[in-house]
């Protein structure tokens, strides 16, 4: 995988970034709960030999039924690294924090979905900045293997939360698919029910999915993992 730079995506709207924007959006960040870093080292404990496919993300991958996520590897082994709660930094310090012992893994796909905790907190360009910093840290652990990036999911009521940031992001991110070898951006909007509320794929929180969610959202990773 190449290494990805803030030069290759598309400028994002909004105010600027400034030197403490930049230095959150860069500093990998130990998770924010006591919860969380013990999932993080029960996954690092805990490492397969191999797998074919490797899983990064928030609470929306953590929660990700374990059968649906095996069916994507066709009987090799899924393995899940999504802790809820995470912002994009504790995905980094995960990979920093554990570099040497992921780098016996050799997928040949990373599946990311990340960044919804982020929308509220951070600038769209730091956002934009702190994916920069993960998706080189990830091709420094994984040179070889396939980023699958799915953009950001809608949330709130009628799938408005947030919503000029995380199309700011997302096109920032779907800029990079031309330019970048072995990045796939996958727009899985389509499980949000039109942008209407409520909706049988999300829970009550309309930010978490529900099992018939996961069922189509598997079923737009399958499909794009065997196209490519």
């Amino acid at each position: 995988m190449a290494i990805i730079s803030s030069t290759s995506a598309a400028p994002l709207s909004g105010p600027a970034c400034d030197e403490a924007d930049q230095q959150i959006a860069s500093t990998p960040t130990v998770p924010d709960s006591a919860n969380a870093l013990r999932r993080d080292l029960k996954n690092v404990s805990s490492l397969p030999a191999e797998a074919s496919i490797v899983m990064l993300g928030d609470s929306l991958v953590e929660a990700w039924p374990q059968d649906l996520a095996s069916s994507l590897a066709a009987g090799r082994p899924v393995l899940n690294l999504g802790v809820g709660r995470d912002r994009i930094q504790n995905t980094l310090w995960l990979l920093t924090s554990f570099e040497q012992q992921l780098k016996r893994i050799q997928p040949q796909s990373v599946i990311l979905l990340l960044g919804t905790n982020n929308i509220y907190l951070d600038k769209p360009c730091g956002v934009r900045l702190a994916f920069d910093h993960l998706f080189d840290r990830i091709s420094r652990i994984w040179p070889k293997a396939r980023l699958v990036q799915i953009l950001i999911l809608p949330r709130g009521p009628n799938m408005t939360g947030a919503k000029e940031n995380i199309s700011a992001v997302n096109a920032s991110l779907s800029s990079r698919e031309k330019s970048v070898q072995k990045y796939r951006v996958l727009d899985a909007s389509a499980i949000a029910c039109q942008n209407s509320t409520p909706c049988a794929n999300y829970r009550e929180d309309l930010l978490h999915l529900t099992r018939t969610g996961y069922e189509q959202l598997t079923q737009i990773v399958r499909t794009n993992l065997s196209s490519n």
